[in-house]
């Protein structure tokens, strides 16, 4: 790992473009294209940088001379840490960077919900039925929901953005608890357990990481649980909650409504997404843009700069997985 060496940066998302970086260097951006076609793209990169894209182990081992994956966000569960470390290779990521963006987010998703934003405004927007029938702009709604006086927020990984959440919730004047981890046999300070977290709440707020101890850590055996008005919103990652038996719930009335940004398989389709099936009422979801923002992609831009520039010099940062030559 030496500045000494020129080094081909490979971009295979397509979006971000890091400024110019303190050492010699080739670049080369890629848009997103299909798994053959990215294990083609990295044959010959010293050092990738990718935002959502699959690095597998397929395409780790397409790339021999491959020293660092840059993460350009803070999630790495796209990515085979394992095959990286049998590699050497190494792999950073951008920590924190969208932490009031996926809070704003999260609690739009919640409002727009909550207050049924989207069926309200189909119904004034056909011009007929607010007209016809005032009775059902009110019927529209279902049951009454909660003011934010009366709500039980529960937050669901308590990293910087669950932090976040929380100090938002106070400010909205809701009852604030932090879940500890699901099956945890000790209780941190300020925290409660899953399953009496579970049992309290009105809403969830998921921003958990995803990973074996959180996979589906909502499913039915939770939602049987929770008040059947219960709100989730997720802006964790989409396999904490069982897509399959959300949606179920959602039908059956067990739970009053699922907001999410994030899906089991990404990108979603109709064809690999039970919640993409128009049935599914009381739902709500994004394409992953929680983390979409003016100061987030700043921050990105500029912490990729920095880890990419401190590897090189043989001070990286930011790292989920070392080289074994690093310090």
């Amino acid at each position: 790992m030496s500045g000494a060496k020129k080094h081909h940066v490979v971009a295979v998302d397509g979006w971000i473009n890091p400024p110019p970086l303190n050492f010699e260097y080739d670049f080369t951006k890629y848009p997103t294209v299909g798994q053959d076609l990215l294990l083609e793209h990295v044959k010959d990169a010293t050092i990738v940088i990718t935002s959502g894209r699959p690095m597998n182990r397929a395409v780790i081992e397409a790339a021999p001379v491959l020293e660092l994956i840059s993460v350009s966000g803070t999630g790495t569960d796209h990515i085979d840490l394992e095959a990286a470390r049998e590699r050497n290779v190494a792999v950073c990521r951008v920590p924190a960077q969208n932490t009031e963006t996926v809070g704003e987010h999260a609690f739009a998703l919640y409002f727009a919900l909550k207050r049924r934003i989207l069926p309200l405004h189909n119904l004034a927007a056909d011009g007929k039925t607010w007209a016809q029938s005032p009775p059902a702009t009110a019927k529209a709604f279902g049951k009454p929901p909660r003011v934010n006086s009366e709500e039980t927020l529960v937050v669901v990984g308590y990293g910087a953005i669950g932090r976040h959440v929380e100090t938002m919730g106070r400010a909205l004047g809701m009852n604030v608890l932090i879940a500890e981890r699901k099956g945890s046999s000790e209780i941190r300070e300020g925290r409660i357990s899953f399953d009496e977290a579970v049992k309290k709440g009105t809403v969830f707020f998921i921003v958990a990481p995803g990973n074996d101890s959180t996979r589906a850590m909502f499913s039915t055996p939770e939602f049987e649980r929770m008040d059947s008005s219960a709100l989730i919103i997720n802006c964790g990652r989409g396999g904490v909650v069982s897509e399959k038996e959300v949606a179920a719930a959602l039908r059956e009335g067990t739970i009053g409504g699922y907001a999410t940004d994030v899906f089991e398989r990404e990108p979603a389709t109709s064809e690999n997404c039970p919640l993409l099936d128009p049935s599914v009422p009381n739902l709500i979801h994004t394409p992953h843009l929680a983390w979409f923002s003016a100061k987030t992609i700043r921050g990105t831009i500029e912490t990729v700069k920095a880890n990419i520039e401190g590897f090189v010099a043989g001070k990286p940062q930011n790292l989920v997985v070392s080289r074994k030559s690093d310090p």
